[in-house]
């Protein structure tokens, strides 16, 4: 992990006390002054419309015969079934952590397995495959920093470059669990390996749980302002649940999809996903992708020392038929800069997408612009309309709210200086 990093999350947590202690009552601690409809900017929910935004909305099931998802406090065993650590060391397992995946994965069993994690720095790609059981790995450390997990990975190079830094010792082999995730990147023919091939840690294990780690892509601000996707975390499982995890980078940090074997999305597919009590930094599109996740107690941080012009945070890709992407709940939003930064944008990787998000209940402190929130639409250009809706004859708000004539990115209940809702000019 990088040195500078580690310190934008201390002053960031630092800057933090720093603004409680300043004022008797600062903004974060005031009464939300959001009130419905908002504006085309920035469209707010009434208290009504805010009531189908919850975490078990978010985790019912594609299908209507579908089971909705119930997840619980992640618990960890009193020995686990492996452990990572330094060789020699007592308990120690593997000394690598996708040597420890490879063993979970190859005893084909249907329980749970306990990857513990100890304190150091593990240089290199962990990838989790699909199983027909669920991997549970956690870092022992007293705190997410104890245990970091990280790599330099450009979605802009080669693949010929890509095959050299992510398997330099042939970790990757046929007949591993692994090795159909390398290969449908190392096969690739076009001339870079792309977003979709850029996670330091990828999984595609349904019911994964992470806990008390620090993920990060360290390609941090050695590229310019363009397109450099960098994934520290990609998880295409349903039923995934992070607790207590640093999710560090720059563009795409966090990246969500309903991919399957084949690595390609899909249309046919809702993954599930749970984060609690972390924290996630990046510039462009910090969680980005397609599936039903929820933010709950989680810091998002916008570092744009690389862009200078622009950082978003989210920018879901849903698809129109779908009525949930992202939640943001009880969490806070941070970000460097005069204004320049804005809480998301819709991802249109197709002409079915219409990226789904809202932030509720939740802090937006400094550096995000008020005027305009919530940017237009990645990849399409489309201009961002919020949708405020009509009163009738009694003063009842009316409006649909997954109408795709407008964006569905909405936010309720939200305080501090960043939550403003700034009238719009009379045209």
């Amino acid at each position: 992990m990088k040195t500078s990093s580690v310190s934008r999350l201390a002053l960031a947590l630092a800057f933090g006390v720093t603004l409680t202690a300043c004022s008797s009552t600062p903004p974060s601690e005031r009464p939300s002054e959001q009130t419905a409809p908002g504006t085309s900017s920035r469209p707010i929910l009434s208290a009504g419309e805010a009531k189908n935004f919850t975490a078990d909305r978010y985790f019912t099931a594609m299908t209507p015969d579908g089971a909705p998802w119930k997840p619980y406090a992640i618990r960890l065993p009193e020995k686990p079934d492996f452990v990572v650590g330094a060789a020699g060391t007592p308990g120690v397992t593997h000394t690598s952590i996708q040597a420890a995946v490879d063993a979970a994965i190859n005893k084909h069993s249907s329980e749970r397995q306990y990857i513990a994690i100890m304190p150091g720095e593990y240089e290199g790609t962990v990838y989790v495959p699909a199983a027909s059981g669920s991997v549970t790995i956690y870092g022992t450390g007293e705190k997410p920093l104890d245990v970091k997990i990280g790599l330099a990975l450009d979605s802009e190079i080669d693949p010929g470059s890509w095959r050299r830094l992510v398997n330099p010792s042939g970790k990757y082999m046929p007949g591993k669990p692994a090795w159909y995730m390398f290969d449908t990147c190392q096969s690739k023919r076009a001339a870079t390996v792309g977003v979709m091939c850029s996670a330091v840690f990828w999984s595609q294990n349904n019911g994964l749980q992470l806990q008390n780690l620090t993920i990060q892509n360290t390609l941090g601000d050695s590229v310019d302002a363009g397109n450099h996707q960098a994934v520290a975390l990609r998880s295409d499982g349903d039923k995934v649940q992070i607790n207590n995890v640093n999710i560090l980078g720059r563009q795409n940090t966090f990246f969500v999809t309903n991919s399957g074997v084949d690595n390609t999305l899909r249309s046919n597919r809702q993954t599930r996903t749970l984060v609690t009590n972390s924290y996630l930094e990046g510039d462009v599109d910090i969680v980005a992708g397609r599936g039903a996740v929820v933010f709950d107690n989680t810091d998002f941080r916008v570092i744009n020392s690389r862009t200078q012009q622009e950082g978003y945070v989210f920018a879901p890709a849903t698809l129109s038929n779908l009525y949930y992407g992202f939640l943001a709940v009880n969490s806070r939003f941070s970000a460097s800069g005069e204004g320049i930064a804005q809480l998301g944008r819709s991802l249109d990787v197709d002409g079915n997408t219409n990226g789904q998000a809202v932030i509720r209940d939740s802090v937006i402190n400094e550096g995000f612009n008020v005027a305009k929130p919530w940017a237009d639409a990645a990849i399409s250009g489309r201009a961002f309309a919020g949708n405020t809706g009509n009163t009738d004859e009694k003063g009842n708000l009316q409006r649909e709210l997954n109408d795709n004539q407008f964006n569905r990115l909405w936010e309720f209940n939200n305080r501090g200086i960043g939550s403003q809702v700034v009238a719009e000019p009379k045209k």
